[in-house]
């Protein structure tokens, strides 16, 4: 596919957004937002060491206000890694985004989106920033070449009545070793143990999340590290059937094939 690297903020309508889009910047605008202690499209400014780590990084970083849906920051390593001038975001927001997101991956992307925030708006103010979310889909590069990024979120700022005003994100790229097209969505809190996995496909709603346990969370990172399911077994006390038991009941959940695979899911979800 070719997308025009000069498309234009004039051309994109509300018709070629996601439903899930617009109902979820409707949340965000029909908060009632109290007053923030961070302006950060102006305190970044002075901090010039830090801002030359952010650009020089492999990782593009953005900062996302909610109440405007427009990008306070992003990193200008943008346009080395996805092709588009760090200007294009900040200047285009949310609605820049949406044309540069595979158009096969637009809809579901943002059906994930809105099953994690409904999820995050259920929990209490302080709950809220303990959670971080994850997800991935493609970009189309001025070129036309589609580069898979992997997108890790988490709360910058509240304002004074707790209501999430920021987020930052990082971003990387991650289409040398994930070639399947299929989309998952995770949120994490390490502070409770907690990791839920959210999918979607099609046109159907996002399945009921899957959630790790305790004792699964264990055992993914010691398989992370490289033991097998013996060492394991021996290591948490419990018999070697209940290891490979736990082991095909954390791949069923995370849509995982193998031990490689489940490695790498584990490791980019930040569950390790």
């Amino acid at each position: 596919m070719q997308l025009k690297s000069d498309i234009t903020l004039e051309q994109v309508t509300k018709d070629n957004f996601p439903g899930d889009y617009e109902a979820l910047v409707k949340v965000w605008q029909n908060q009632c937002y109290g007053p923030v202690s961070t302006n950060y499209s102006q305190s970044l400014l002075h901090h010039p060491e830090f801002l030359a780590i952010l650009n020089q990084s492999p990782c593009v970083t953005s900062i996302l206000d909610l109440r405007t849906q427009q990008f306070d920051f992003i990193s200008s390593n943008v346009e080395a890694i996805l092709g588009y001038a760090s200007c294009r975001f900040v200047q285009g927001g949310l609605a820049f985004y949406n044309t540069v997101v595979h158009p096969d991956d637009l809809q579901n992307t943002w059906k994930l989106r809105r099953t994690i925030w409904e999820f995050i708006l259920t929990l209490p103010a302080a709950d809220q920033v303990q959670f971080k979310f994850n997800y991935d889909y493609r970009i189309i590069k001025p070129c036309g070449k589609e580069v898979r990024v992997f997108a890790q979120n988490s709360v910058l700022q509240s304002d004074n009545r707790g209501n999430i005003t920021h987020i930052m994100a990082v971003y990387s790229d991650i289409s040398h070793w994930k070639k399947s097209e299929q989309q998952l969505a995770s949120i994490v809190s390490n502070a409770k143990d907690t990791c839920l996995f959210f999918s979607t496909e099609g046109n159907e709603p996002c399945h009921t999340p899957s959630s790790l346990s305790k004792r699964e969370l264990e055992i993914v990172k010691l398989m992370a590290e490289g033991y097998s399911s013996k060492i394991i077994a021996d290591k948490l006390f419990i018999s070697f059937h209940t290891v490979n038991t736990h082991r095909q009941k954390i791949m069923e959940k995370t849509k995982t094939k193998n031990t490689g695979g489940l490695v790498q899911f584990v490791i980019s979800h930040g569950l390790i």
